[in-house]
């Protein structure tokens, strides 16, 4: 079958799609699939794909539909969930190990006096009510594996790859902002002293130093409804290794402080909400309430989003 190259323009089109031509057949024609997906018979694939129209149908066939529209930046929350451990095991019942943050102080050579500050930092309306108020960015850790070409090279032969293993967990970056009462200096740096002095192991009742951290991602479709979670991404057993230090100097400045720490965990997982609007893709279905007993467990994900 002989092909022809039609011009873009003469198929309604002022530019070409990604730059390459428009093919057209020029003898019989196959059917070709429809907006709809109907299939034809004369390919391999059992339809034939149309070629004319991409621009249109990306802007209203792919875009306009929630589960592939363009997702909204700066919206997500991040929340401490309590202990690792379930039960009466925990050793805490609040979001954060604040008892073996305290005992892991102890081991230091002079008293750090922070109770105050502890008990003020983990209140509700800073920690549960709309997730973690202080955090100002975090960095989704990603994903990758080692892959190594293997035998013999010769001449213009091509090696086969064979793969070395998942590479090791990439660790959890947290912003948190800088305000009167630190919460960094407070809360986080005691922490990861306590990390240290409790010998990274596993820990049970008021020495159970691990935490699960949840970040919420959100999404919306229109003003008259609210946000609703996209995915969540849990890291288990999460505590700090590390906290940025903060320089004091004469210079005035209107910029907020941010202090970086760094977070390890046992593992991680991500799930979709299923049911929500950009799943099923489905107009009639209304976005699931934030505060689904699924992810509200510490949070009400609705109100985080509310002026």
């Amino acid at each position: 079958m002989a092909l022809e190259i039609t011009s873009p323009i003469s198929n309604g089109l002022s530019q070409p799609v990604g730059g390459g031509p428009v093919f057209t057949s020029a003898s019989k024609a196959s059917p070709k699939t429809t907006a709809a997906g109907s299939p034809g018979s004369n390919s391999p694939g059992g339809y034939t794909p149309e070629f004319t129209g991409q621009i249109p149908f990306f802007l209203q066939s792919f875009l306009s539909r929630p589960a592939s529209a363009l997702p909204k930046g700066a919206q997500w929350v991040l929340t401490f969930d309590g202990a690792f451990i379930s039960g009466n095991e925990a050793g805490y019942t609040e979001v954060l190990p604040v008892q073996a943050i305290k005992k892991g102080i102890k081991y230091e050579p002079r008293q750090w006096n922070i109770d105050r500050a502890i008990d003020t930092l983990i209140i509700d309306e800073y920690q549960k009510t709309k997730g973690c108020m202080f955090v100002q960015a975090v960095q989704i850790p990603g994903e990758s594996n080692q892959a190594n070409p293997e035998g013999l090279q010769q001449n213009g032969f091509i090696r086969t790859t064979t793969g070395n293993g998942r590479d090791a967990f990439q660790n959890l970056q947290i912003v948190f902002l800088e305000t009167n009462v630190s919460f960094v200096d407070n809360l986080i740096r005691p922490w990861v002293i306590a990390t240290s002095h409790l010998g990274m192991i596993a820990r049970r009742g008021p020495e159970n130093y691990r935490c699960n951290i949840s970040v919420y991602k959100l999404g919306t479709t229109t003003q008259e409804k609210p946000p609703f979670v996209l995915q969540r991404y849990t890291f288990f057993g999460a505590c700090p290794i590390s906290v940025s230090g903060e320089e004091y100097n004469y210079t005035q400045t209107s910029n907020p402080v941010n202090r970086e720490t760094t977070f390890i965990y046992h593992y991680y997982n991500m799930e979709s909400v299923p049911g929500n609007l950009a799943i099923s893709n489905n107009a009639a279905n209304q976005p699931i309430p934030l505060s689904t007993p699924v992810y509200g467990k510490n949070v009400n994900v609705a109100m985080a989003t509310k002026a």
